[in-house]
């Protein structure tokens, strides 16, 4: 389960032990219509809003990419902007990027004994060694933001395809769930939740445009590319690439080759937590 920052922690030999091999409810809207050249994304309330993906097996978890583009201001708590991981019955949460309170930008990692490792502060449980510089991104202006985690543990994190952050031997996402990945949310609470039921958290009060992960780091150069020209969708590696440019409907198509679609709010139904096409 998700711990907070500051106050994470193992699981006890009392804790329930939570089955993760949970069976993905069926989600197929078909193939996705093609782009129209339109630019639109999505808008997020910062109170119930986000966007899920039902698990794929293509999900990357030690070794990946994620990036997004995004436009906050100062949060009043924790604002996540793509996770993978735990959803409303969960057990990990592999890693998820996201915004702090001060609006400091932040990667966390948990393993699979539910130990949390947050970079760059290293501040939850301290796992290896981190240099970082500004990581200030909610100033009402748009950023784009990746991270990157190679094999060895090396973590990185761009901002406006500038490296900010590099850390050394950070802990070892854990690949033991078969949870939603959300994008503009999080699952998990401060201790143990009530009934081993985890509610969506974290809500992101802004914009979030092209949220893309891959099954690998990409280079500073490709960071760059990314950041100047958009996502590649034949890039090497790509298992997710959203554009939010569909502008009305629940489906949120993935344009990459792994297909891993999802939708607005917290059923393919239209529900009070879409949050809004904005054009």
């Amino acid at each position: 389960m998700l711990g907070a920052v500051g106050a994470c922690g193992g699981q006890s030999s009392t804790d329930p032990v939570i089955d993760d091999e949970v069976t993905t409810p069926p989600f197929d809207p078909g193939d996705p219509p093609p782009e129209t050249g339109q630019d639109f994304h999505l808008m997020f309330d910062g109170s119930d809003d986000r966007v899920l993906v039902p698990w794929d097996a293509s999900f990357p978890t030690e070794v990946f990419t994620a990036a997004a583009w995004i436009k906050l201001t100062i949060p009043n708590g924790r604002a996540a902007i793509i996770a993978r991981g735990e959803d409303d019955n969960s057990f990990n949460l592999s890693w998820q990027m996201y915004v702090q309170r001060g609006g400091f930008l932040e990667v966390m990692l948990e393993a699979s004994n539910e130990d949390n490792y947050c970079y760059p502060n290293n501040d939850c449980v301290p796992q290896g060694t981190c240099e970082s510089g500004d990581m200030f991104v909610a100033d009402g202006e748009w950023h784009h933001v990746t991270v990157t985690r190679d094999g060895g543990g090396t973590l990185v994190i761009y901002v406006d395809a500038e490296e900010r952050a590099r850390c050394e031997g950070t802990g070892v996402p854990s690949s033991n769930n078969r949870q939603f990945l959300s994008v503009g949310a999080t699952h998990g609470t401060i201790g143990p939740p009530p009934g081993g039921v985890e509610p969506p958290t974290w809500f992101f009060p802004g914009e979030i445009d092209d949220p893309a992960m891959w099954s690998r780091p990409l280079s500073f150069v490709e960071v760059q590319a990314l950041h100047d020209t958009g996502v590649d969708v034949n890039s090497d590696g790509l298992q997710g690439y959203w554009s939010f440019n569909e502008g009305q409907g629940q489906t949120v198509f993935d344009r990459s080759p792994a297909a891993n679609h999802g939708y607005r709010g917290a059923d393919p139904a239209e529900d009070p937590a879409d949050p809004a096409w904005i054009g």
